[in-house]
């Protein structure tokens, strides 16, 4: 028997029942249906019971006593949309042929378009779990199943018999992070009849490639089917475009005499579009009693039509994206937005067969979006305004309810009109913080009809311009170039007696006509460097913010007592580290040339700027890394030797000049420095007590402390031992009663008594000797048994511990 739910608000289990002899095998199918409500969005586990199972299923024992179970997880969310489990397209009852290769294709696939994947199981039976006594089914090879087409393999069955196998079709979707989670699974239970098979090899069916497709493209392929015996074949589709919305695909013909080719036809439509491809099943099987079987699968992801008749205008500092809206709505997946991206240049998009959105790797960055009945984008750079000088390439993709994406529109490219001003230089000639000096240089405006019409716009003309040190307050006016005619305007100066140290300068300039100001080029601002010193090694930052693009910084030193800069690197970061045979202690000078251009292909270039000179003294302020302790030790002897690793061998601890030892005595205790020595280790011999923690620092040689070590602990071995028996008669053998063994012991608590409980002796030295004379009545005691209790208390690594001793002793005289 073999059965699977498919459930939404409405519950339908399917039930299939084999039975019979000699091959007659009879088949029922049964359909339950069961309506419920679910009171509100959440996780709901559907479970089924069945007492009638199979009699004699191989991989069951007592099959019959064992009832038949089934379940779907269901996760219902008002955010995420309806949620159907998936549903198969292939019963679940089949026939393998002893000795060969099984496979079953179950035909699963998600109405809603979410993602599957495929797991083994077991068959269940009371409470959900596993039947006792299942198996997996016996094979000659391998038995599993593909977690992503969810094709069931087993090779080869190896008895004639009747088999349960389960698996479980987990549903994935995207959260709102993007990341995919389950919400649901079906667990499918089947049957497997296994039986001797006529000697024949089973057909074969090949399809096209895996393919992509806008929405409203009319599919037409082949499929080719072939059988090695020639027998009939039938051809049969599940899943996928079979069970789309409608228009559903088609398969023709069915049936024929191998080998065939039959078409395939499916007219997509905008109500196909989907993030999850269409992951289409075909299934061959031959005319004989026991049908040799195959399958394939043809994923088909339908994306929506790409967005037709961009164009990008100029308006100012801003350019003006318009496209035609999509003629293609949907009800089951609507337009949501579009999206804008643009990259600042122009030239080649690469293409990649079914890359969806911007294509990768291609500089495009998401600049905004809009509704979907929104057909224009304004982009002035987030309020920032464009470059003039600079192109800029737009694309345009749809983006619908599910997050798919259509193909990314014809690139359009474009440029803000050249009216005003491009500035090309902002060279520190000089560093001073009183004396600085920096170059200034601007490119006047196009002249043209597309441009600045100086029919329009007459003369006089001037250019103003603006400075501001560094990047916050206002510009003020520094210097203006006024002329009756365009041509005779100058476009450089030099801005002297300045600060160039201690932060960049902004510039910008301003281009009037007549009365009217026609507007200002964007700012454009000096390379400042900023050095950072360490250990041997200094670390070189700048910044600069310009309206062309750097694309190649070189690195200029000043050795101590040089005269000039010798180019020693280049990079095209914003960022390098000089490690290069620096000293600590001695002062070094750094540059830095900018190299960079405007996309314009009608700007001067390259645009060359040097930064202020800085300067560093290279100083050790990183402290070495910690060593790394051993400990040798002996007990009974009190030796304990405390070596560490050589740091000076170590990169991070080239020179260490000592070390610093601490000591504490318990786990819970402080360290205390004990020592500074040179030497890597240290050695006590006779101590009294060995337990305690060591750890340990290095020192270099500017003073600089590393972390302390990792801790290294070792413990006491105490002993204390008490003998049972004294003679106490003055034969200078035996005469004192008193501790066996004593090593490591603080103190002890003993006390004597008589048989009577008459307390005779007591004391706190571990060390004791008693002569047998009660300290009580001062008379030597009688002979006899006497009991001791006694705390010892021994240091330890968590600090003093109490052990208690009890006996018995005994006094002869």
């Amino acid at each position: 028997m073999g059965l699977n739910c498919n459930c939404q608000g409405t519950v339908q289990c399917g039930a299939i029942i084999i039975g019979g002899s000699s091959g007659a095998y009879t088949v029922k199918k049964n359909i339950y249906t069961i309506t419920h409500v679910y009171p509100a969005s959440g996780t709901y586990l559907i479970q089924m019971f069945d007492p009638n199972r199979n009699q004699g299923v191989q991989n069951i024992p007592n099959s019959d006593q064992q009832p038949f179970y089934l379940e779907s997880l269901l996760v219902i969310r008002n955010v995420s949309g309806a949620n159907t489990s998936p549903k198969f397209g292939f019963d679940p009852i089949d026939r393998a042929c002893l000795g060969k290769c099984f496979y079953h294709d179950p035909g699963a696939y998600d109405p809603d378009g979410d993602s599957l994947s495929f797991v083994i199981s077991t068959s269940r039976g009371a409470g959900g779990a596993t039947v006792p006594g299942y198996s997996f089914p016996e094979t000659s090879g391998t038995y599993g199943i593909n977690p992503v087409t969810g094709l069931l393999s087993w090779c080869s069955p190896m008895f004639n018999a009747e088999y349960n196998v389960a698996f479980i079709v987990y549903e994935w979707r995207k959260n709102t992070s993007g990341a995919y989670e389950i919400i649901g699974f079906v667990l499918r239970d089947m049957q497997v009849v296994v039986a001797p098979c006529p000697n024949n090899d089973p057909p074969t069916v090949i399809v096209p490639a895996d393919t992509c497709v806008e929405a409203g493209t009319f599919i037409t392929k082949k499929i080719y089917v072939n059988d090695p015996d020639n027998e009939v074949v039938k051809l049969s589709g599940s899943g996928g475009a079979f069970s789309s919305a409608l228009p559903k695909a088609s398969i023709a013909p069915t049936s024929a005499i191998a080998n065939y080719t039959a078409t395939f036809n499916w007219q997509t439509t905008c109500d196909h579009i989907r993030q999850q491809p269409y992951q289409t099943k075909f299934k061959v099987a031959d005319s004989y009693s026991i049908a040799q079987v195959y399958f394939a699968t043809y994923n088909i992801r339908v994306v929506p039509p790409t967005v037709k008749n961009v164009t990008a205008v100029p308006m100012g500092s801003s350019i003006k994206i318009t496209w035609s809206l999509s003629t293609c709505p949907s009800t089951v997946n609507p337009l949501a937005s579009y999206k804008i991206y643009r990259r600042d240049s122009c030239g080649t998009v690469p293409f990649t067969p079914c890359q969806v959105g911007p294509p990768q790797s291609a500089g495009f960055n998401y600049i905004g979006s809009v509704g979907p009945a929104v057909a224009q984008f304004i982009d002035n750079n987030g309020g920032n305004g464009l470059v003039v000088g600079r192109s800029y390439s737009y694309l345009v993709v749809a983006n619908y309810s599910d997050s798919t994406q259509s193909f990314a529109s014809a690139q359009v490219c474009t440029k803000l009109i050249r009216n005003i001003p491009v500035i090309i230089k902002a060279d520190v000639l000089s560093t001073s913080a009183t004396t600085g000096s920096i170059a200034v240089a601007w490119e006047r405006p196009v002249t043209n009809v597309n441009n600045l019409d100086t029919n329009v716009f007459t003369g006089p003309y001037q250019f103003i311009l603006k400075y501001r040190p560094g990047t916050t307050g206002t510009f003020s006016n520094l210097y203006t170039s006024s002329s009756p005619y365009f041509l005779g305007l100058n476009t450089n100066y030099t801005h002297t007696n300045i600060n160039t140290v201690d932060g960049r300068a902004d510039y910008m300039v301003e281009f009037i006509s007549g009365t009217v100001s026609i507007g200002s080029s964007p700012l454009a601002t000096s390379v400042f460097l900023k050095t950072s010193p360490a250990d041997r090694k200094i670390q070189l930052n700048w910044a600069a913010e310009t309206p062309w693009i750097n694309y190649e910084y070189k690195i200029w030193k000043k050795n101590p007592g040089a005269s000039n800069f010798v180019l020693i690197d280049s990079t095209t970061q914003n960022q390098y580290l000089d490690k290069n045979n620096i000293v600590n202690k001695y002062n070094y000078c750094y540059k830095v040339t900018s190299e960079g251009e405007y996309s314009d292909p009608g700007i001067f270039k390259p645009i060359i700027n040097n930064s202020q000179e800085s300067c560093a003294t290279a100083v050790d302020s990183t402290a070495p890394c910690a060593p790394t302790l051993s400990i040798e030790a002996d007990c009974p002897s009190g030796f304990v030797k405390v070596s560490w690793n050589n740091v000076t061998a170590l990169a991070c601890g080239d020179d260490v000049i000592e070390y610093i030892l601490y000591y504490k005595e318990t786990v819970d205790g402080t360290y205390q420095a004990i020592d500074t020595t040179k030497s890597l280790s240290y050695t006590y011999d006779g101590l009294e007590s060995i337990s305690g923690c060591y750890a340990i620092r290095a020192i270099d040689s500017t003073y600089n402390i590393s972390a302390l070590s990792p801790d290294f602990c070792v413990e006491n071995c105490p002993e204390f031992e008490l003998p049972n028996i004294v003679t106490s008669n003055n034969d200078g053998v035996n005469d004192f009663y008193k501790a066996i063994r004593v090593r490591y012991i603080k103190e002890i608590d003993l006390k004597i008594f008589d048989r009577w409980g008459n307390l005779v002796y007591t004391t706190k030295d571990p060390y004791f000797q008693w002569n047998t004379i009660s300290q009580f009545s001062k008379e030597p005691v009688s002979e006899g048994t006497f009991f001791y209790i006694c705390d010892v208390f021994e240091p330890r690594l968590k600090g003093i511990v109490k052990r208690n001793l009890k006996g018995w002793m005994q006094v002869v005289r």
